[in-house]
């Protein structure tokens, strides 16, 4: 009786085990806030992963965003990414593919799992630059995308405001660019609010909205993601219910 009941016992725990452990492991990751999202930042001058490395660690995630379909699963030709690396002179422009589809969620994750930024730090930036809607258009009409890429100090047209993936992808790359020190031309330009250095986590995401280091839009602009990074509002029923149709709030109720 008691080989019987271990018979039927093992399986039964090695059956509860395999189901409960992707649930734990979902659990057990870990939250980046505002005061832990340096410490979880790749080391300076770390490489980038393979889009084909970055694309296995995206967890599934639904698409909150229905409208930005097309544009998430459009990818650059090799044409156009020639074109790229041809006008663009952003250090980190070999590292840039946009070959990547998947839901809104799933990019912004490849992204930032590709150049080894926080995840929730990339979702963040995101609700601050466009809403995580990609036909978002921005100063004017000369920034694109969910990042928000600005014409004409980024490269390239029309891709860069169509293809999502491209556009998470040069965001990344270029936030790596700063973090490892490699736009010392900051140090020749005025304005900046302290001096350019490699390492400074929050001084690489306020320049890119204000294409100065630490200056007073810049300092603006990090406060705003750390608000939004540790109230996690890509989560709140808020944020699900927003919709876009020709370019319009529509609230879709609740999901």
């Amino acid at each position: 009786m008691r080989r019987a009941l271990l018979i039927i016992l093992v399986p039964l725990l090695l059956m509860t085990a395999g189901v409960g452990a992707p649930a734990a492991a979902a659990a057990a990751r870990p939250v980046t806030t505002s005061a832990n999202a340096e410490a979880r930042m790749g080391k300076v001058g770390a490489p980038p992963r393979s889009a084909r490395a970055a694309a296995r660690l995206v967890f599934k995630r639904p698409e909150l965003r229905p409208e930005n379909r097309a544009a998430t699963h459009r990818r650059p030709t090799k044409a156009q990414l020639a074109r790229f690396r041809r006008q663009s002179d952003m250090p980190y422009r070999s590292r840039v593919s946009g070959q990547y589809a998947g839901t809104t969620d799933q990019v912004i994750q490849w992204a930032a799992f590709k150049h080894r930024i926080p995840v929730d730090l990339a979702r963040a930036v995101a609700v601050v630059e466009s809403y995580w809607v990609m036909s978002t258009l921005g100063d004017n009409g000369d920034s694109f995308g969910l990042f928000q890429m600005r014409r004409p100090y980024h490269c390239c047209l029309p891709f860069m405001q169509r293809d999502a993936a491209f556009n998470a992808d040069y965001w990344g790359a270029i936030v790596r660019a700063f973090y490892d020190g490699r736009q010392t031309w900051l140090n020749t330009v005025d304005g900046n609010g302290r001096g350019y250095t490699s390492g400074d986590l929050w001084g690489s995401l306020g320049v890119w909205a204000s294409g100065r280091w630490h200056d007073g839009s810049a300092e603006t602009y990090i406060a705003k993601v750390k608000q939004v990074l540790d109230e996690r509002t890509w989560t709140t029923e808020n944020f699900r219910r927003y919709y876009t149709v020709a370019g319009r709030p529509v609230d879709r109720g609740p999901r």
